[in-house]
């Protein structure tokens, strides 16, 4: 953690031809390594801040590069907490190169994430604030963009001090008890303390029940297409995406190897694995497909199977499964626009994708053939279908620190149950309130931020 208050600097758009460029650089003296360059050099020292200065940015031997705007953030105002100023030239990828060269000569690199790094260093944001900053950049559906930015804004780490005060408060009242256990004072409310031990587990397992959706919302759900080879796996596929992905034929065992691809279903984030058709074979690279096929059934949060069903035949019988695949299946009767009334077997709406014999009709071809299918994937996730009304846990981090602090609370709540003191209780309630400070960065070590930001990128 040295350094961190030296100026640094960075590209922060993405590299290439654009509009604009911009240049980003923080710390102590970022104005003065600016105006080095900068002329009017007078007018940009004493530039107030959030106000934008126009001239011109020349190199060290004084000849100009560019027509710039340069943007002042003075501290504690700024994302960083510090001085900061960011550079606007035009968008040639080789002016921005050549000014971010003469910069390095009084500044440094930045490295990936430590603009917010010290945005978390000065208070600007706490820990879930700036991971949340990394999952806003790179989210890939509306919802991950609307949980990340509850998350960004501080809605989630407002829930999460919220329950660490109560859990607190819930130690603090044991610690008094042992404390001024030999003084003649009226004895701790058990019922009270029970309650809010109890109050304080309810929430928590509540914030870890829904960050289990927030984590398919953040990761996507991967999404496993399986079946008998020209079930019509390539054809939904390429229904899913809207143009052709894959290549369909009616020969059986077209798809050899595996596709993926990346959807967004009502803000949701899919990733579509399109695999080899399950059959017996001989062939060696057949085999190798689907041994990939059932290992991308086992790593995915859903699988559907399909069974192709035509006017000569019904949904066939249920494959042989492991009950852990079986759980996360849904059934799908296939190519539906080819079967007759009768054949649909009466009311396809009423087909839950439970069993085969009762798939969920879906065509690749008829209009609205995938409609059943795209509601059936929301409801077995539990996601709704409109805005997020609250902030999620999306981070696996954060996860796993509810799970400690879950555990950690049980304890507590068996320990006032049992009446095995309050020393037991106090050091349990420590143990639940530690794992919430390790979410909001309150209780932390540079190995764990080394970590989290090194997946950040530069400029960020």
């Amino acid at each position: 953690m040295d350094g961190t208050s030296e100026p640094i600097c960075a590209l922060i758009t993405p590299p290439g031809c654009a509009a604009i460029n911009v240049l980003r650089v923080s710390g102590t003296g970022s104005l003065g390594c600016v105006a080095q360059f900068f002329r009017p050099r007078s007018k940009l020292l004493k530039c107030p801040s959030h106000s934008v200065v126009r001239g011109a940015f020349h190199d060290r031997e004084g000849h100009p590069l560019d027509s710039v705007l340069c943007t002042v953030f003075r501290a504690p105002r700024s994302y960083t907490g510090e001085d900061c100023v960011e550079i606007s030239c035009h968008g040639n990828p080789r002016l921005a190169s050549r000014i971010l060269a003469n910069l390095l000569t009084e500044a440094r690199m930045a490295r990936p994430g430590e603009f917010t790094l010290r945005a978390l260093l000065n208070g600007k944001l706490d820990l879930t604030q700036a991971e949340a900053v990394n999952d806003l950049i790179n989210a890939t559906g509306s919802k991950a963009e609307s949980a990340a930015l509850m998350q960004v804004r501080g809605l989630l780490s407002a829930q999460l001090r919220a329950l660490l005060d109560s859990i607190v408060e819930a130690r603090l009242r044991c610690e008094l008890a042992i404390d001024f256990a030999d003084q003649d004072l009226p004895p701790i409310d058990q019922q009270d303390l029970d309650a809010r031990v109890s109050l304080a587990l309810e929430q928590a397992r509540s914030l870890h029940s829904e960050g289990s959706r927030g984590r398919l919302i953040r990761e996507g759900i991967r999404v496993c297409l399986a079946g008998p080879p020209n079930s019509g796996k390539s054809s939904l596929f390429n229904a899913f995406l809207q143009y052709n992905r894959a290549i369909v034929t009616p020969h059986p065992g077209t798809t050899r190897d595996y596709l993926e691809e990346t959807i967004s279903l009502q803000g949701y984030t899919l990733v579509l694995y399109d695999t080899a058709g399950l059959r017996s074979s001989s062939d060696a690279i057949e085999l190798e497909g689907i041994e990939r096929s059932q290992q991308l059934m086992r790593n995915a949060d859903l699988v559907l199977y399909l069974n192709a069903v035509d006017s000569h035949s019904s949904a066939s019988d249920e494959p042989a499964l492991p009950e852990d695949l079986r759980a996360k299946t849904l059934w799908l009767a296939s190519k539906c626009d080819l079967m007759s009334g009768e054949d649909a077997g009466g009311d396809r709406a009423s087909r839950d994708g439970s069993s085969p014999r009762n798939g969920i009709s879906v065509s690749a071809l008829a209009a609205g053939g995938l409609e059943a299918l795209y509601a059936a994937i929301l409801r077995r996730f539990d996601l709704p279908s409109d805005d997020l009304e609250r902030p999620l846990v999306t981070n696996a981090r954060h996860l796993a620190a509810l799970e400690r602090c879950i555990s950690a609370l049980s304890s507590a709540l068996r320990s006032l149950c049992d009446s095995a003191g309050y020393e037991f209780t106090a050091f349990d309630l420590h143990a639940a309130s530690k794992a919430l400070e390790e979410i909001l960065g309150i209780v932390t070590t540079d190995d764990l931020l080394e970590r989290i930001f090194s997946g950040f990128c530069i400029g960020k």
